[in-house]
C-alpha cells in the first residue's frame, strides 16, 4: 500500500488547515509569510502539498512560526534554538524521546514499522537523526510514543485509530 492509500497524508493536511484556519490566515498570506524565513512557495504550491499532506515537520514548524500558532510546550526549546529548520526537527524528535530515554531512534523506527510505516526502520531512523521526517511519518512517530503533543491540531484518538487501520507489518 503506498503512503497516499493510508490514512497519515491526511491527518496531515488536517493538521496544517487546523492550525492555518485558527490563524485566520489563507494559502497567499502563508506563502507570503514563510517568504519572511526564507522558504519561497507559491499559494499554489502550498495548497496543492497540504491538501495531499506531503509536508515535512520543518515545514509544519515553520508554518507554527510564522502565523503564531500555538505550539506544544515540549517543543519550545527546540524550535527557539538557532540552526536549521531541519535541524530544529530533529530537536522537536529528541525532545519527544526525552519522554522515553530508554528509547532510542532505532527503536522507535521499530515500533513505527510495525505501524505499518512505508519505509525500512533504517530508512525512518535516518529521518529521524537528520530532522527530514515528514509529517505523515511524525505523527506515526506520536502514536509509536504515545505523546498527544498535537492534541490543539488533531485528536490523538484519530492518530491511534490511523495505526490501528495499517497492517502491522511482521517484525523482522
Amino acid at each position: 500500500m503506498s503512503e497516499a492509500g493510508t490514512p497519515w497524508p491526511n491527518l496531515a493536511s488536517r493538521v496544517v488547515r487546523v492550525a492555518l484556519a485558527r490563524k485566520d490566515f489563507s494559502y497567499a498570506q502563508l506563502s507570503e509569510a514563510l517568504s519572511s524565513v526564507g522558504v519561497r512557495e507559491s499559494e499554489r504550491s502550498l495548497a496543492s502539498r497540504v491538501s495531499r499532506g506531503r509536508i515535512k515537520l520543518c515545514l509544519l514548524l515553520q508554518i507554527f512560526s510564522v502565523t503564531g500558532a500555538k505550539m506544544p510546550a515540549l517543543w519550545a526549546g527546540p524550535l527557539s534554538m538557532p540552526g536549521t529548520w531541519e535541524q530544529r526537527a530533529k530537536a522537536v524528535v529528541a525532545s519527544e524521546l526525552s519522554r522515553q530515554p530508554r528509547l532510542t531512534l532505532e527503536e522507535l523506527a521499530h515500533r513505527m514499522t510495525r505501524l505499518g510505516a512505508e519505509l525500512t526502520e533504517h530508512t525512518l531512523a535516518s529521518h529521524l537523526a537528520q530532522g527530514t521526517i515528514t509529517l505523515p511519518e511524525f505523527l506515526q512517530c506520536l502514536v509509536a510514543l504515545g505523546s498527544s503533543s498535537l492534541e490543539h491540531y488533531v485528536d490523538y484518538e484519530d492518530l491511534a485509530a490511523a495505526a490501528q487501520a495499517a497492517p502491522a507489518r511482521p517484525l523482522a
